[in-house]
């Protein structure tokens, strides 16, 4: 390996090592507690060094937030993976559950995301502009298949964004109000969701 090689794995191996123990606090301590200073000892290098890889907190957050997106991709694609074979609004209904599940199963990494701005959940740099674009494209790509088997209605690409950034919003919101720790929490979840769908599909 090359020594502009092996520098460049390093920045990404310190780049990651701050990030996993940005995780960490907001995870052991919540957002709030979080700081640069902190992050700094917790890998037991100065503040200073920490600004060589990024500016500030918030562009701290917006690699946390990049790595929900990924994490919210996953789910989504592996529930859809399992379950390829039932329609697809059902496939749907189980994605958009699945992304709420996994938006709101840390409710102190979904605050730091909601605190970094949508925008950089789906990718506001060139950096990440292709990983956002996959998450869009999976979601179009099974509307167009909804429309083609008849059970969903005609819809462009920009009902896409209109769902997600509905599933984001309802994620958000129940963060906020801390609407998961209801005992009627996964019913509250299939009615927005089905409600979602029944708007999606044919008008009878």
């Amino acid at each position: 390996m090359g020594t502009r090689a092996r520098r460049e794995r390093e920045k990404q191996d310190m780049k990651s090592a701050i990030l996993d123990a940005a995780t960490k606090i907001i995870i052991e301590e919540g957002y709030d507690k979080l700081s640069m200073r902190k992050i700094a000892e917790a890998i037991e290098y100065t503040p200073t060094t920490l600004y060589s890889y990024y500016k500030d907190k918030s562009e701290i957050i917006a690699g946390i937030s990049k790595e929900m997106y990924l994490k919210i991709v996953n789910a989504v694609t592996n529930t859809l993976q399992d379950n390829k074979s039932l329609p697809i609004n059902y496939q749907l209904k189980l994605s958009f559950i699945a992304f709420i599940n996994t938006m709101t199963s840390n409710a102190e990494m979904g605050k730091a995301v909601m605190n970094s701005g949508t925008d950089k959940l789906f990718g506001s740099n060139d950096e990440s502009e292709s990983d956002s674009d996959s998450g869009v494209l999976m979601l179009y790509a099974l509307l167009q298949e909804g429309q083609r088997q008849s059970v969903l209605r005609k819809l462009d690409e920009n009902v896409a964004w209109m769902l997600i950034t509905a599933l984001l919003g309802f994620s958000m919101n129940a963060i906020e109000s801390k609407l998961y720790l209801n005992g009627n929490w996964n019913d509250l979840v299939e009615t927005y969701v089905e409600i979602l769908i029944n708007g999606i599909q044919p008008i009878k």
